[in-house]
């Protein structure tokens, strides 16, 4: 039986391939541990799977795959809906790398993470999908869809931002709020 899972650094994970050229098997997992040479600093175990943007994403913002498998576009509140390609179930990723339509890149699915949040989402709450492509928050708005698996540990500031601090533990589109 063959296995999907390979060994990358993280060197490999922001890299882009050409459209139409992708480096790796697209759904090919990958993951390494990931701690300073002295060990002084570890982040810990991080796993990505390979996709390829339907449309153009920017670095750290979240994502949804559609029906094809390692087929990402930005998360949103439409993208998500129920009977939408990204819809109930579907698996959430963070960009590891800005890309254009068509090019191949990482998106992150486990381990501590950086994901744009807009204001003020706090620690430890329920995050959610947003009308802002990409971008999640725990404001709770009405027919916004929960995010499964994702906690921030510290909270984002006054403005929409990239938070640091975010635990990815294999993310999915959950029931509409």
């Amino acid at each position: 039986m063959s296995s999907s899972i390979i060994g990358i650094g993280p060197g490999d994970i922001a890299l882009v391939a050409p459209a139409g050229v992708p480096a790796f098997k697209v759904g090919t997992i990958g993951g390494y541990d990931n701690a300073t040479p002295d060990g002084s600093s570890v982040i810990g175990y991080q796993e990505f799977i390979y996709g390829i943007a339907t449309a153009g994403i920017t670095q750290f913002f979240a994502c949804v795959e559609g029906i094809l498998n390692g087929n990402f576009s930005m998360i949103t509140t439409a993208n998500t809906a129920a009977g939408q390609l990204g819809g109930h179930g579907s698996r959430v990723g963070v960009a590891q790398a800005t890309l254009l339509t068509g090019q191949g890149g990482w998106f992150q699915v486990l381990g501590k993470a950086t994901v744009n949040t807009l204001a003020s989402a706090a620690v430890g709450t329920r995050l959610n999908t947003t009308a802002t492509a990409g971008s999640v928050d725990d404001d709770g708005t009405a027919a916004s869809r929960s995010i499964n698996g994702i906690v921030l540990k510290t909270a984002t500031g006054g403005a929409q931002a990239n938070n640091a601090d975010t635990r990815l533990m294999y993310p999915t589109v959950g029931v509409t709020l």
